[in-house]
């Protein structure tokens, strides 16, 4: 975008990394209260003070991802205190030349952060894809996990309620993890490697409650359909997603009992 626009750097880093949100355009001497971080503050400097170091300091104190100076309207070139005082804040300064409008650097920046926005939408929904065919896998949740792993470029592990590590990836730290959950929840019934605590029975009308579904059992509409008969597509659906939910391993004794014919 710099060389597109024409831009000038001029005091700053050579190789800056700074994170652009937006663009901002003012001439107050302090504009930092109108301002939120990492924008691209573009001026002409018509109320620059003597003051230049303090405009500065404030500048980066906020915040700014860069200053763009336009020339030619109250400045024919950017004061040399303004160049020296960036400098040393570590603060990009750019020159936008008279003949490019402060509109069009809005424009390209808007145009970035839109395109910047797509992309991270399309890899989502492509590694998103790529989870649910793992899932598919004999493996199952197995799977899940190894192809979660690459997909963030490191380690996952599979850990049940009471921390206990179900499945983990080459190189995952999962003792770190265990210790993290033992400082979050000390009052754990059950610690890593001991013996499983018994639930308490399930209650006989447990899931046929009126006025709507048992909690963690899923939506209303999957509620209601259960009580449409043995015909019913929806109610076979929700019975076999009630097993499969009940434990992370896949159907178990505890799941939820199938529709009645």
């Amino acid at each position: 975008m710099i060389r597109r626009m024409g831009l000038r750097p001029l005091a700053g880093p050579t190789s800056s990394n700074a994170v652009v949100r937006w663009v901002a355009v003012s001439e107050l001497a302090d504009p930092t209260p109108y301002l939120e971080g990492d924008e691209l503050l573009l001026t002409t400097g018509m109320r620059l003070e003597a003051d230049i170091s303090g405009y500065v300091a404030r500048l980066v104190a906020r915040g700014v991802a860069g200053l763009g100076f336009g020339v030619g309207v109250s400045h024919e070139e950017i004061p040399a205190a303004l160049i020296e005082a960036a400098d040393q804040a570590g603060l990009p300064l750019l020159e936008v030349p008279r003949e490019t409008p402060f509109i069009a650097i809005g424009k390209a920046v808007s145009e970035l952060l839109a395109a910047e926005q797509y992309e991270e939408i399309t890899r989502a929904f492509a590694a998103q894809g790529r989870l649910t065919r793992a899932a598919l896998r004999p493996e199952g949740m197995h799977a899940v996990i190894d192809r979660l792993a690459k997909e963030v470029g490191g380690w996952a592990a599979l850990l049940d309620e009471t921390g206990e590590v179900l499945h983990a990836t080459r190189g995952a730290d999962t003792d770190a993890v265990t210790t993290e959950l033992l400082r979050l929840r000390p009052s754990s019934p059950r610690l890593p490697g001991r013996a499983a605590t018994r639930r308490p029975p399930r209650r006989p009308d447990r899931g046929r409650r009126r006025g709507g579904p048992r909690k963690g059992f899923g939506c209303r509409r999957a509620w209601r359909c259960r009580g449409r008969g043995s015909t019913s597509w929806c109610s076979r659906w929700a019975a076999e997603h009630g097993r499969a939910a009940s434990s992370p391993s896949g159907p178990s004794s505890r799941s939820h009992p199938s529709p009645t014919p």
